[in-house]
């Protein structure tokens, strides 16, 4: 799958169901914790970027969603 098409893909998703779809298209990922300023969203953590580092690596950034905000 294109690098594109994958962040497309992982893009608002739940942090594990991004591992697991990075797992099966052969990439090992690190993950990197985000949050807004000046918050603590106590929600669930959803992939807000992802980079392919290098061929088989790539990280995801994360941040918890804050609840009752949906988009």
């Amino acid at each position: 799958m294109p690098p594109d098409d994958l962040q497309k893909q992982l893009l608002a998703l739940e942090m594990n169901e991004a591992m697991e779809i990075c797992r099966k298209a052969g990439i090992d990922v690190e993950v990197r914790y985000t949050r807004p300023p000046g918050g603590n969203p106590s929600g669930r953590n959803r992939v807000v970027r992802f980079i392919l580092l290098t061929p088989g690596k790539g990280e995801l950034t994360v941040s918890r969603e804050v609840e009752g905000e949906e988009v």
